[in-house]
């Protein structure tokens, strides 16, 4: 009977190991859920951006002095590139 002690004192222990090792994983397991609804807000918010900088690009795109302009952008842009030769 003297080692009923000792194997019950490794028993609680174990178990006291696994109920800690639930706990860090259900903790874990949480931190990622939390994680993953952050980066879907995110990733979301970055789409809808995207969208806004599309429709002021074309706004800009469209107007009269874009289009105006667009021979000078033309040609800086020959200039602005490194000759050969």
């Amino acid at each position: 009977m003297a080692t009923i002690g000792p194997v019950s004192a490794e028993t609680q222990t174990r178990k006291d190991q696994d109920e800690l090792e639930a706990r860090h994983r259900a903790e874990l397991d949480a931190q990622r859920e939390k994680f993953h609804r952050e980066l879907g807000r995110r990733a979301f918010r970055i789409g809808e951006l995207e969208e806004e900088v599309i429709e002021v690009a074309k706004t800009y795109e469209s107007s009269l002095s874009w289009r105006i302009t667009r021979p000078v952008r033309a040609a800086r842009t020959l200039l602005s590139k490194p000759r050969r030769g």
